[in-house]
Formats: structure tokens, C-alpha cells, sequence
């Protein structure tokens, strides 16, 4: 099959890992199968494998490859907006304030002023990601929790959802390594050495309607493989 299209092979390989199709720990084919298969630039291939990465359903083992993840393990799209989390995972709120909205929020939701909520999620006492959302304030007419400094549980995506009878999906998501910031080292309670780490960003929406984004580092763990 070629689609020449990142989001169709993203969502094939999403559904063969959920289908056991694809086994935990295997392999997923090379980059040039993936070129073949999907019709697509090795650029391209990179930013799909990227975005199933950071989704959780891959990992990369430096000079081996891209490996699948068990699908135990997976936490993502749906299931993060509903708040699901992993044993041992401990998400902990950091603020919530009203500001304007920084330039690549305003492309999404506006200029002028929303939310922004901060958290970390721990497992055990690593902190493993940092992120931050920016929420459109008609929101906070249904999720007023929103401008409280507590958490808002499971997630707004979920209050939202639940309370207004409109579900929040993610409609889109993008991803790539950078070396860590100052921000990203003092939010991960990293050390001062160079860190590679994964940063996402994400759009919110019901219907057609974009409510709010987000943003997250994660920290460093198994070492980045961007060219398996």
C-alpha cells in the first residue's frame, strides 16, 4: 500500500500493535520498508515513528532499532484525555493561571487570554513528563475547576466531555527530539548534562471546534533512536 501520508501510517501501526498483529518487543520493519510500504520521504517515516513513540506504542533501542511496546504499557490518545494512568504514576498539579495566549496557542485557540495548567506525572520518584495545556476560557464555564490551584481529575478533556456531552479528541499531534532547555531540565529535575528528550504538541477539539493545546517533555529514559 502507498498513501504518502504520516497520519495513515501512524494509524495502521497503531491498530496492528492493538490488534497483537504486531507482538510486544518486535521489531517494526526498517525505514525503507516503511519508504515502500507507505510511499513516503525518509523525513516522513522519521516523524511517524516519532509520533508513535511518543504515543507509546514503540521504543528505540540505540543501534538496534524501533521496538514495539507491550500493549500493557500503552497510554495514550483517548486514554490519557480520560486520565487513565499506569501503577505506580502520580500526576502532580504545579498551576493554573490566567495569561495570554503565547503565539503558537493563539494560531489554535485565539489571541487574547485562556488557561494555562502546568503538571508532572511521577513514577516512583523519577519525574518522567512535564507538560502544559492552554484552554479556551468558555471552557472554564463548564469545567470551572480549571482556574483552581488543584488538580482537575481525571483531566479537563474528561470533565469537559462528561459534563457537556461533547467529546474532546485529540486531532492532531507532532513530535521530535531537541536537547533539553533550561525550562525542560528544571521541570524534569535533570542534572546539567546534555539530555535528549521528546517534546510533543498536541490539539484538543470537539467537533470542529479547537478548545485547547498541549505541550510535553518527556524526560530521557532508553536513548533516542531517530534514524531506526
Amino acid at each position: 500500500m502507498s498513501t504518502g501520508n504520516v497520519a495513515d501510517m501512524v494509524t495502521e501501526l497503531r491498530e496492528q500493535i492493538e490488534s497483537g498483529a504486531l507482538q510486544a518487543d518486535e521489531k517494526l520493519p526498517s525505514t525503507r520498508v516503511l519508504m515502500e510500504t507507505y510511499g513516503l520521504s525518509n523525513n516522513a517515516v522519521y516523524r511517524a515513528v516519532g509520533l508513535l513513540k511518543a504515543q507509546g506504542y514503540a521504543y528505540g533501542m540505540q543501534g538496534k532499532g524501533v521496538f514495539v511496546r507491550g500493549r500493557r504499557a500503552l497510554i495514550a490518545g483517548s486514554r490519557r484525555i480520560k486520565g487513565i494512568t499506569h501503577p505506580g504514576e502520580h500526576i502532580e498539579w504545579r498551576y493554573s493561571r490566567r495569561t495570554e495566549a503565547p503565539d503558537w496557542v493563539a494560531e489554535h485557540l485565539g489571541a487574547g487570554e485562556c488557561v494555562e495548567r502546568a503538571r508532572t506525572v511521577r513514577r516512583d520518584d523519577v519525574i518522567y513528563e512535564a507538560s502544559r495545556s492552554w484552554v479556551r476560557l468558555d471552557v472554564v464555564t463548564v469545567v470551572p475547576e480549571l482556574d483552581e490551584p488543584a488538580p482537575c481529575t481525571p483531566t479537563w478533556q474528561a470533565v469537559y466531555t462528561e459534563r457537556s456531552a461533547n467529546e474532546v479528541r485529540s486531532i492532531s499531534s507532532a513530535a521530535y527530539a531537541r536537547i533539553a532547555t533550561d525550562d525542560d531540565r528544571e521541570a524534569l529535575n535533570l542534572d546539567g548534562e546534555l539530555h535528549a528528550v521528546l517534546f510533543t504538541r498536541t490539539v484538543y477539539a470537539t467537533g470542529d471546534d479547537v478548545i485547547g493545546v498541549g505541550e510535553a517533555v518527556n524526560a530521557p529514559g532508553q536513548p533516542l533512536d531517530l534514524e531506526a
